[in-house]
């Protein structure tokens, strides 16, 4: 385990190059101005895009380790993530309004495992999430870049046709364990701005 975190320390030292990290303190925390979060505990935030993807992310220990990611008001079409241009083939991962709590979960799927990791979906339940009927679903897999085991989760609705949703991944050992707590506590008090 001490040299899985000195590559995973290592990669993270690496990407910071390529991005700025900032401290997110505690208190009520916009984002994207139309999602608001109760943080008791500070955060990294990641501030410029990594491989194109502006998806609103953050981390305890390292990007590569644990991240946080939120979804705020996908429209019709938007894609989740940005399409890779390697390898050739791949589909744009598009949310459309009128998908099942299954089309959403697939997405997140198909984004998951698009570079060859595993996705195992665990269970999808029903939940409150920002104060009306949303869903939440757990899942397991394998990131091939370096064959760490993950455990995901997420939480999500539909609001107005758009889509909100924040994902939580970390190594299945130590690190998801360690965080999930503050970070069920921070989705309980994700409300939409109003």
């Amino acid at each position: 385990m001490k040299i899985e975190v000195l590559v995973l320390g290592l990669a993270v030292t690496l990407l910071a190059g390529c991005a700025q990290v900032s401290k997110v303190q505690t208190g009520d925390i916009p984002i994207r101005d139309r999602l608001i979060v109760t943080v008791e505990q500070p955060w990294n935030r990641f501030e410029n895009p990594i491989n194109g993807d502006r998806t609103p992310t953050w981390t305890n220990d390292g990007i590569t380790v644990d991240a946080l990611k939120f979804y705020v008001g996908l429209k019709d079409g938007e894609l989740i993530a940005p399409t890779p241009t390697e390898p050739k083939g791949q589909t744009p991962l598009a949310f459309k309004s009128t998908m099942p709590t299954e089309g959403v979960v697939e997405l997140f799927r198909t984004l998951y495992s698009r570079d060859g990791s595993t996705f195992t979906l665990e269970k999808v339940t029903p939940t409150r999430f920002l104060g009306q009927s949303g869903f939440r679903f757990e899942w397991s897999g394998v990131r091939k870049a370096d064959e760490v085991l993950l455990r995901g989760v997420a939480w999500g609705a539909v609001h107005n046709g758009q889509l909100y949703a924040i994902t939580y991944t970390a190594p299945r050992l130590t690190f998801f364990p360690r965080g999930i707590n503050a970070v069920e506590k921070l989705v309980a008090t994700a409300k939409l701005r109003q």
